[in-house]
């Protein structure tokens, strides 16, 4: 194992899939008695042990990793064959050669851990492939830019890499480029998390630059068996690829998004309802927002405001109200943020527990450094009306907040425009329309946590339909006894999306067994049928 993973990205490739991967590779230049790869970040030599077992073709391998000691453990597992083992950093890596596969598992390394160094490089290999400097977010898409810039031109790309390609926004100019670069392009998604990483979501590209089958094409593998027999059916979905629906989807026919797409154009957003921007970022939560007996421990009342920190602590409730928040007290949940001031006298007891963040290096972290008083927490301003959690398991979770309680940046405040009311709005929201809008506009990492940022809550579709104070109360009251949220939709939908769309029962049964498909995908349930 590399010191830290953090800093140098490296997380292993189990070896079924290191094997999947190489002779795959090689079948692509089958009939071929000689073949040159490249392997970028060669680690703990997962791919080099692999490929030291072909026998039918003579490789020629280049090996480069950053770190010399795993390079020598990676060597001695090539046994004696043509090989060049080199200890570089790929993006200083120089050649004039041209390479018929390049394969591996590139780092993940975000930029901000980045050296200066390699963000210069990065930006350097990425303005050259005319790529802008928002694709230079994460060390992975430089190895991809740059392994193609090293490719034979009719080579093949194999690289283990995060969903991030996928669905976030910055890999999207990524994946035009490679749409643009390969004539084909091969998408394994998978069911279980493939590496020991937390929370790391992986898919494995091909890439070929050419091929006589054209396209792009996607499969989800539900067992490391369906690899090893070549039981899997890569399939071409060229409506997803040519839209702007992320590549996790693959798996809705062109049927299915064809009739979610006809669906969101008659929707206004959220953004044409209300305003909502992000919660109070403290910099150091565990510090800044205490309990109640951290709170009497060093006198601190007068500086605290009540605050939820995070959105598993409001389960089970559409409205959040003074009683929900005492229930987070008493259960000893941190409910106080510490609110100070530029121009607060400082007491003694208070003294006592900055010294504490002090300690704890609080005060060089990047939020707290930038600060006039690294304690002073700014742009706190008003409660909110309501918050939308931006993160999310089953479901994501839009509450009326009639408590005095503030949020963290876990979640978004929301406040209504004028003409609109907060009743109907959040009613209008738990529809089953709205929800598999937020799995498909959204995107998921590993364990299934579903996760909207900013854009994409206020873009997010929404059937707005009012209704009076009895319904909501109704309302609030079948929420908070629902036994799962499919009964509210159940209830909400025909209301909501019949008076909105006309949706009829069958388009309504449509429409749910989409959204269970894509839950179901997000949370490892789906099979690859």
């Amino acid at each position: 194992m590399k010191d830290s993973k953090k800093h140098t990205g490296s997380y292993y490739t189990p070896a079924y899939l290191a094997s999947f991967i190489s002779k795959r590779v090689l079948s692509y230049f089958e009939g071929r008695k000689r073949v040159s790869i490249l392997e970028p970040s060669v680690g703990d030599g997962a791919f080099v042990t692999e490929l030291a077992k072909e026998r039918n073709v003579n490789i020629n391998l280049t090996a480069l990793d950053i770190n010399g000691i795993e390079l020598k453990t990676a060597s001695d597992k090539w046994n004696g064959k043509s090989a060049s083992f080199e200890e570089t950093d790929f993006l200083e890596f120089s050649t004039t050669k041209n390479y018929s596969a390049i394969v591996g598992n590139p780092p993940y390394v975000k930029k901000n851990i980045l050296t200066s160094k390699q963000i210069h490089l990065s930006k350097k290999i990425h303005s050259e492939e005319d790529l802008t400097e928002a694709s230079v977010k994460n060390i992975w898409t430089t190895f991809l830019v740059k392994s193609n810039t090293l490719l034979a031109k009719n080579g093949v790309i194999a690289f283990v890499l995060p969903s991030e390609l996928l669905q976030v926004k910055f890999a999207e100019e990524v994946r035009e480029y490679l749409k643009n670069q390969f004539e084909r392009i091969e998408i394994f998604t998978f069911n279980d998390l493939m590496f020991e990483c937390k929370g790391q979501d992986t898919i494995v590209l091909f890439a070929y630059k050419k091929s006589e089958n054209k396209g792009e094409f996607f499969t989800n593998i539900t067992s490391k068996e369906s690899l090893e027999n070549n039981s899997f059916v890569l399939r071409n979905n060229q409506l997803l690829v040519s839209s702007k629906v992320k590549w996790t989807h693959h798996f809705l026919t062109t049927d299915e998004l064809t009739f979610i797409d006809n669906l969101k154009g008659e929707l206004k957003t959220v953004n044409d309802y209300s305003d909502s921007k992000p919660g109070i970022v403290t910099g150091a939560n565990n510090y800044f927002i205490i309990d109640r007996e951290t709170e009497g421990k060093f006198n601190l009342s007068q500086y605290t405001k009540p605050i939820i920190q995070k959105g598993l602590y409001v389960n089970g409730s559409v409205v959040f109200d003074e009683n929900d928040f005492k229930e987070l007290e008493e259960s000893n949940r941190p409910t106080r943020l510490l609110q100070l001031n530029d121009n607060d006298k400082i007491s003694k007891k208070l003294c006592e527990y900055l010294k504490i963040g002090e300690l704890e290096e609080i005060p060089d972290r990047y939020k707290c450094r930038i600060r006039k008083n690294w304690y002073v927490i700014p742009n706190i301003s008003e409660r909110p009306d309501a918050f939308f959690f931006k993160r999310s398991h089953l479901y994501p979770k839009l509450l009326k907040n009639n408590s005095n309680a503030f949020v963290t940046d876990s979640a978004y405040k929301v406040s209504m425009k004028s003409g609109f009311d907060l009743n109907s709005f959040i009613y209008s929201f738990y529809n089953t329309l709205t929800l598999l809008l937020s799995e498909l506009d959204g995107r998921y990492y590993g364990g299934g946590v579903l996760e909207l940022i900013p854009s994409e809550f206020k873009k997010l579709p929404i059937p707005y339909f009012e209704i009076e104070q009895n319904q909501f109360e109704k309302f609030t009251a079948d929420y908070k006894n629902k036994s799962n949220i499919e009964q509210i939709l159940n209830q909400n939908d025909f209301n909501i999306l019949n008076s909105a769309l006309g949706m009829n029962y069958d388009n309504l049964k449509k429409l749910t067994e989409i959204r269970n498909k894509l839950k179901k995908k997000r949370l490892r349930e789906y099979a690859n049928t």
